[in-house]
């Protein structure tokens, strides 16, 4: 265990003193030095105030004050950020009350019933290690932020400083490289890497996310150009911010900008987020009726991290649909996740959309979606986003590699 996870401060709040003296044990052999226990509720909530914890398991079965209020006092005063929810009830109604943290703003590391396995404790524990990193890096970013101005950006377009990475896009079935997605990225001279979300951001609330885009487009078009020299040819996915769907000059901008390299719009897909037409539903439906009537393909992007329904999607006439990592990740350990996954699969088939699972990252959830009979996956598992340059070489040598590693842990599977 590294330095970052030796500081933690854990809290224990179980009214066993089996089950407590459990996980400190478990904590302990993970080399979690800050280990603290309460009875109940009510003495948590008097330890909380003392002294900010970064992890609390919380048993849902205690006298005075059960596990579900605690919940609720803790994110509702903001005393920690992280917990683990531990009972010996029902699978389904511990997840229940995970939900509902999570709708509280808690980060919700795992819930699970008792005794806590060493296994889901040190999977709980990468995830908070990850979490801590993302924060700090997330602090050094609003630094940044804090210090972008609109000229920045303009000075980032106009020398070509903001510029494109590319993941690929495989079909479930053989690993055939179907398409890439477009991503952009920053490295600024003087501020060093800028993360995307903080300057399309940026770009959004000065006014210039249109200059950006058709920036940004205009530089993949030409590269997927390029790329037809080698005799490769594949779908492009491009993002849109949900800004650009109020603009009723975008289809005919981005048209002219495909037609001006002689390529068609059916080679093109541009993604929107799920809640991209929460807004302004009219302009923004308007918008993505005139895309399609052009030929352009539509992808729902990030689905499952938001509050979109069938009724939702039959709003928005896409032709395919991105499965957020949160569906997919570690789907394997979480059956009621799998369950609302394969149910969201079926909808889309019903719905005649090609399904892409995003944030493949390991051999099994790869198995799972397999399974599932999704059409695309999309992941670390396969590529991480690249340089364009790096694409050939990826598609002449790695993805061979690739396709020979999996089929050598797929017939290792099968005889076991």
């Amino acid at each position: 265990m590294d330095g970052l996870m030796k500081t933690l401060k854990v809290l224990v709040v179980d009214d066993s003193l089996v089950q407590r003296n459990h996980v400190i044990s478990l904590c302990q052999k993970h080399e979690l030095e800050s280990i603290h226990g309460a009875t109940d509720g009510v003495d948590a909530i008097e330890k909380l105030k003392e002294q900010q914890f970064d992890l609390v398991f919380i048993d849902l079965e205690m006298p005075k004050m059960d596990g579900v209020e605690l919940v609720r006092r803790i994110a509702a005063d903001n005393l920690a950020q992280s917990v683990i929810i531990l009972s010996s009830k029902d699978p389904s109604l511990i997840l229940s009350i995970g939900t509902m943290a999570e709708s509280d703003g808690l980060n919700v590391l795992g819930t699970f019933q008792k005794p806590i396995q060493n296994s889901d404790l040190f999977a709980s524990l990468k995830q908070l290690r990850a979490l801590k990193s993302k924060e700090s890096k997330s602090d050094k970013e609003h630094k940044i932020y804090n210090r972008l101005t609109k000229q920045n950006i303009l000075d980032g377009i106009s020398n070509e400083q903001i510029t494109l990475f590319y993941q690929p896009k495989l079909t479930t079935k053989g690993l055939l490289l179907k398409g890439v997605e477009a991503l952009a990225r920053w490295q600024h001279p003087k501020l060093g890497p800028i993360s995307p979300v903080e300057f399309i951001t940026a770009a959004e609330q000065f006014g210039v996310i249109s200059k950006l885009t058709h920036y940004l487009f205009n530089i993949a078009l030409e590269q997927k150009v390029s790329w037809q020299q080698y005799g490769v040819n594949f779908h492009l996915s491009f993002n849109l911010s949900p800004l650009s769907l109020s603009d009723k000059g975008l289809a005919e901008n981005i048209s002219a900008q495909v037609a001006h390299y002689h390529l068609s719009p059916n080679e093109i897909v541009l993604e929107i987020t799920e809640n991209a037409i929460s807004g302004e539903v009219s302009t923004a439906i308007e918008t993505l009726a005139k895309l399609r009537l052009k030929g352009f393909n539509l992808a729902i992007d990030d689905y499952g991290t938001g509050f979109a329904n069938a009724q939702q999607l039959s709003r928005v006439p896409a032709t395919e649909l991105k499965l957020d990592r949160v569906l997919v990740d570690n789907v394997t350990t979480k059956p009621q996740q799998r369950a609302i996954l394969k149910s969201t699969v079926n909808l889309a088939k019903d719905l005649n959309l090609t399904t892409v699972a995003e944030g493949i990252e390991n051999f099994d959830d790869f198995q799972l979606i397999l399974a599932l009979k999704v059409d695309l996956v999309q992941g670390y598992y396969f590529a991480k986003p690249m340089a364009s340059t790096e694409l050939i070489e990826w598609l002449k040598f790695d993805l061979a590699k690739i396709r020979k590693k999996l089929r050598e842990k797929q017939k290792l599977e099968n005889k076991q």
